[in-house]
C-alpha cells in the first residue's frame, strides 16, 4: 500500500489559512485537513470566536460503524473464494484421490490451509479496495491512514518495540497457566515444509490483514463513534481522551484476542497476553497515525515468537521437540 497524500505524515500539521481580511485584525484560524489526518488522537478543531467563519468544514469521519460493518461482511466470500480455489486446485492436481479427502486436506493440512487462507486475504483486499475507494473517494490505503511515512521515519524503533514486546510476553508466560501442546503447536509439528509457511505467513500476510482488519478499520470506527458525540457537544475532548479511547482499545482487544482463541486452546492466559499485545498496537496506530507502522510492530512481535521455535527445533528440523 502506499501514501500519496503528505498531510497524513505522522506529527504534520494543519496548514494555516488566513481570510481575504486577514489584514483588517482577523486572526487565521487553523482548517481541519479534508481527509481527517491526525484526527483520531490530535482532532484539528479549534473553538472559534463569533467573528470566525470556520474556513474549512471538518474531516469526515472514516471509517464509521457502516465501513466497519461492510468490510468484516467481506470476509465471507473472501474466505469462500480462497476454499473453493485450494480445493479445486488440489482436485486437479491429485484427480485420483476422493472428493472428501481433498476436501479434508484443505481443512487440516497446514500447508493447503494457509494456502487458501492467503487467497482469502487476497480476495479480501481486493474486494475493500475496490469498494471503498468507490464509497470514500480516495484510495483504501488512505482511508485507513496506512501512512507508509512512518516506516521510514520510525523503523527500527518500530521494530525494536516489536521485538521487546514478543520477549516481554514470552517471559510473562511462565507466569500464567498455558496449554501444553496448542493447536497452533501441532500444526507447527505436521512437517517441516507447513512449518516454514506457517512462519512465513505469520510474518507477512496474517499480522498486515490482521492489522487493516483491527487497527485499519475497527480501531477507528470505534474512536468516530466518540468523535461523533463530541462534534454534537455531548462529550468534551478530555472525555474521549480519558474514556471513548481507553473502551475503543479495549473494544478492538477483545475480538482480536478471541480471534487466536483457536489457536490456543481457548486458555484466558495467552488470551490475556494477546490482548495486551492489541494494546500496545492500537497505541501504536493512534500515536502514529499508521496502520504500517502497527503492521510493522506486529510483524516483529511475531517473528520474534517464531524465531524461538526455530531455536528451540534447529531450525524446524527436530519438530518433535515441541510436542507437549
Amino acid at each position: 500500500m502506499n501514501d500519496a497524500d503528505p498531510s497524513q505524515q505522522p506529527g504534520s500539521q494543519p496548514e494555516i489559512h488566513a481570510p481575504d481580511d486577514s489584514a483588517a485584525g482577523e486572526v487565521p484560524v487553523p482548517a481541519p485537513p479534508v481527509d481527517g489526518a491526525s484526527y483520531l488522537w490530535n482532532p484539528v478543531e479549534p473553538p472559534l470566536a463569533p467573528t470566525q467563519p470556520a474556513l474549512a468544514p471538518p474531516p469526515r469521519l472514516i471509517p464509521n460503524l457502516a465501513h466497519c460493518l461492510v468490510f468484516f461482511a467481506l470476509l465471507v466470500p473472501a474466505f469462500i473464494g480462497g476454499w473453493v480455489f485450494m480445493f479445486v486446485v488440489l482436485r486437479l492436481v491429485l484427480h485420483t484421490v476422493p472428493t472428501g479427502a481433498v476436501m479434508l486436506r484443505v481443512g487440516h493440512e497446514v500447508r493447503y490451509a494457509i494456502s487458501a487462507q492467503a487467497v482469502a486475504y487476497g480476495i479480501q483486499w481486493a474486494l475493500a479496495a475496490l469498494v471503498f475507494s468507490l464509497w470514500w473517494g480516495r484510495s483504501l490505503a488512505r482511508g485507513v491512514h496506512w501512512n507508509s511515512a512512518a516506516i521510514g521515519r520510525f523503523f527500527f524503533r518500530l521494530a525494536l518495540l516489536g521485538v521487546a514486546t514478543g520477549l516481554a510476553i514470552t517471559l510473562a508466560g511462565n507466569f500464567l497457566p498455558m496449554p501444553k501442546a496448542p493447536p497452533i503447536l501441532k500444526d507447527l509439528t505436521n512437517s517441516t515444509v507447513g512449518a516454514w509457511m506457517l512462519m512465513a505467513f505469520g510474518i507477512t500476510l496474517a499480522p498486515l490483514t490482521e492489522e487493516l482488519a483491527f487497527r485499519g478499520f475497527l480501531l477507528p470506527c470505534l474512536v468516530n463513534v466518540f468523535r461523533w458525540f463530541q462534534r454534537r457537544g455531548s462529550m468534551s475532548e478530555a472525555s474521549v481522551r480519558t474514556v471513548g479511547i481507553p473502551i475503543a482499545i479495549v473494544l478492538t482487544s477483545i475480538p482480536f484476542a478471541m480471534v487466536h482463541a483457536q489457536q490456543v486452546s481457548g486458555s484466558w492466559g495467552p488470551l490475556l497476553l494477546i490482548g495486551m499485545v492489541s494494546v500496545v498496537l492500537c497505541i501504536i496506530r493512534l500515536v502514529t497515525d499508521s496502520v504500517a507502522a502497527s503492521f510493522v510492530v506486529h510483524a516483529c512481535y511475531n517473528l520474534t515468537l517464531f524465531a524461538g521455535l526455530l531455536v528451540q527445533t534447529d531450525g524446524f528440523r527436530h519438530l518433535d521437540k515441541l510436542k507437549g
